[in-house]
């Protein structure tokens, strides 16, 4: 009786043991994974994010959506030998914290670091939003946040953060919904379903940095040095059905650099209704992107642009093509390609600044320009971060170069002066090599009546004074008076070249403006000055910056520092160094907008527009010297505006610029410090 007693209560035990432990096991719908609608984690879209946990599930390098609060930060390494952090040196709290990270978790109070998750914050809107060090009251506040995810200090992150929502404020550049996406790739692991297809040499698409990606710069041949290669090659998609489709447009995630030449001639998005397999024999229509942020860094932005209504209705292949020479390339990156439903919403233009009627800025393309041969082929093209031209190249292959005639027209959109009083031209240009008169072979010209075809317009030419033209690459400002006669009208500016079989100059243009008031006469600038006292002088050689405090002496004590010897992660931030006399060498981001990155490719350190570099020294500095990257032509030695100013033992370097962001680039590879007696 015992016995069937006792085996009663053990099985009733038994049972009830194992209903409990049924009800713990996830029904299948609460498996976590992305793409299930109903996962308790999550499944990574704006309307059903993921959770901490749930981020920590999907290590793809996918880009995501993220909900969790903000609970602190990891310290930033000083790179001098000190420590380097992982997750769990986590600070809970605001006290101390940099801008290039926050941490999360699953609640606004939480200390678990197995509840942490790290996320990387890239310059731009979203670090200044979030970052706890410019934000402290940010701590504690739930966060809404679109990156890859992927590793970061160590354990489960985020990273390459484009868009945020937090205090219900959208924050950076917002992806599309993915519910409206008729086909979508992602390229964070692999190409997919797209195939690289050369048409010309042997380079092709790969998967790397969590994108698809294709340089012809790289070292082709094993000897250590990089070099250009020649190419032209496709990227092609799987065939998409739009056969119920009215409308659509395709949306790109992708960043591009050091393209020379025209970025949608170069890096261009196709859409073809005929490809069988032949890329060369498929008939493709190029889809223009606007090039805005792209070509100064590796900014992943999202570029839209609509389909063609021929296309509509039937079946179509997406593929992108890379053109390359054996002088230049660019490097092309794409994260993600979507085909969309419906049409693009119109972002209404910001007005321009009164009294500012035309602002072009060439550093990075054309813009709205468009180049116009009326005589010969000669071309504006980019380069040099400039518009530009010249007769005087090696057109024929054989390694000399040659004149070759030419009359080529750089016409502006078409644009309206408003009522003002007076109106002018403010250009920054430089001009070389010209033999015969400046204004005539270079000219500056404006028309009411310009419909699209250079010859058939009246065109008034707009005289400029030429000082300091004409003897070097050395960039003036000219301002030049409109005639009161085109106030009030639709116009356009041109810039017409002429060149002959004997003689060309090379024009160089980095901005033009059309503003209300008089131009100022000429000779008013003045002169560029080294700074006011205390600062450094500074000299350029190529690809060399030398500064030297003026009333120093020099002394036999040089040190010489490698920034490629600090182990900095690849594209990461350079967490400052000393050299081996203790000055300490720091990197800020100051007002720009984007802040200094190391980069393996160049062994040092890229500072863009407005950043600075510091050195707190323990004894007189002499002379810095600075030697930089050169790439293709270009000597990254920063902006005309660079300067130095000096503070007992501490100086501080300044890449300046006129905006904060574009311009040249100040790339340092070593750094050579000359302390004094």
């Amino acid at each position: 009786m015992k016995t069937k007693s006792f085996i009663s209560l053990l099985c009733l035990t038994l049972g009830m043991f194992l209903f409990q432990a049924c009800n713990d096991v996830p029904s299948p719908y609460d498996i976590p994974g992305k793409g299930d609608a109903n996962s308790i984690y999550g499944t990574g879209t704006k309307d059903s994010p993921y959770t901490v946990k749930g981020a920590s599930l999907n290590q793809n390098g996918g880009y995501a959506w993220v909900k969790a609060y903000i609970v602190g930060y990891i310290p930033v390494s000083t790179g001098d030998g000190g420590p380097s952090y992982t997750i769990s040196d986590v600070v809970f709290g605001a006290d101390g914290a940099g801008a290039p990270n926050i941490v999360i978790a699953s609640s606004p109070d939480s200390k678990n670091i197995n509840d942490c998750m790290a996320v990387q914050l890239p310059s731009g809107d979203v670090r200044n939003a979030l970052n706890l060090q410019a934000h402290p009251e940010n701590l504690g506040k739930e966060v809404l946040l679109y990156g890859t995810m992927e590793k970061y200090f160590g354990g489960s992150g985020v990273k390459s953060v484009t868009a945020a929502i937090l205090d219900g404020q959208e924050i950076g550049d917002m992806p599309e919904e993915s519910g409206e996406a008729i086909f979508s790739a992602d390229f964070s692991q692999s190409l997919g379903e797209f195939a690289s297809v050369s048409t010309s040499g042997s380079l092709e698409w790969y998967n790397d940095y969590s994108s698809a990606m294709i340089t012809g710069y790289k070292d082709f041949n094993g000897d250590g040095e990089k070099e250009n290669q020649a190419g032209v090659t496709f990227l092609v998609g799987p065939e998409i059905d739009l056969s119920q489709i009215e409308e659509a447009y395709v949306a790109t995630n992708m960043a591009i650099n050091y393209e020379r030449g025209d970025l949608n001639a170069n890096n261009s998005i196709l859409i073809s209704k005929n490809y069988s397999g032949d890329a060369n024999s498929a008939t493709w229509t190029q889809l223009t992107y606007d090039t805005e942020g792209l070509n100064s860094d590796f900014t992943f932005k999202n570029k839209k642009t609509a389909i063609p209504a021929e296309f509509m209705g039937g079946k179509v292949y997406i593929a992108l093509r890379h053109t390359c020479s054996d002088t230049q390339s660019s490097t092309w990156e794409v994260k993600k390609i979507e085909v969309i439903k419906g049409k693009i919403e119109d972002t209404p233009e910001e007005p321009n600044p009164e009294g500012e009627y035309l602002n072009q800025d060439f550093t990075s393309s054309l813009g709205g320009f468009t180049s116009t041969s009326v005589s010969g082929t000669l071309e504006w093209y980019n380069d040099f971060q400039s518009a530009m031209i010249t007769g005087y190249q090696d057109f024929n292959g054989d390694g000399q170069k040659e004149n070759q005639a030419g009359e080529t027209y750089f016409v502006s959109p078409a644009f309206t002066i408003g009522s003002t009083s007076a109106v002018h031209m403010a250009i920054n240009m430089a001009i070389n090599y010209e033999r015969g008169d400046l204004n005539a072979n270079n000219s500056i010209l404006i028309s009411k009546d310009y419909t699209g075809n250079v010859n058939s317009a009246t065109w008034t030419q707009l005289t400029y004074d030429t000082d300091g033209l004409n003897a070097d690459f050395t960039f003036k400002n000219k301002e030049i008076n409109i005639p009161s006669e085109f106030i009030g009208s639709n116009v356009v500016v041109a810039l017409r070249h002429t060149c002959t079989d004997t003689q060309s100059s090379t024009w160089e243009v980095k901005s033009i403006k059309v503003l209300s008031g008089n131009a100022e006469e000429p000779g008013t600038d003045p002169e560029p000055t080294p700074g006011g006292e205390g600062d450094a002088l500074i000299a350029i050689d190529g690809a060399t910056v030398s500064l030297t405090a003026p009333e120093a002496t020099a002394s036999g004590n040089v040190t010489t520092t490698d920034l490629n010897s600090f182990g900095w992660e690849n594209a990461g931030d350079p967490l400052g160094a000393t050299d081996s006399e203790g000055t300490e060498i720091i990197f800020a981001q100051e007002e720009g907008n984007n802040p200094p990155k190391f980069y393996t490719a160049t062994g040092g350190v890229r500072m863009y527009a407005l950043n600075s570099m510091t050195l707190k020294a323990s004894k007189p500095i002499a002379k810095v010297v600075l030697n930089c990257d050169s790439y293709q032509g270009t000597n990254y030695v920063g902006n005309t505006q660079l300067y130095a100013t000096i503070d007992g033992n501490n100086w501080k370097i300044v890449n300046d610029h006129t905006s904060s962001s574009g311009g040249v680039q100040l790339r340092i590879k070593t750094i050579e410090i000359t302390y004094a007696e």
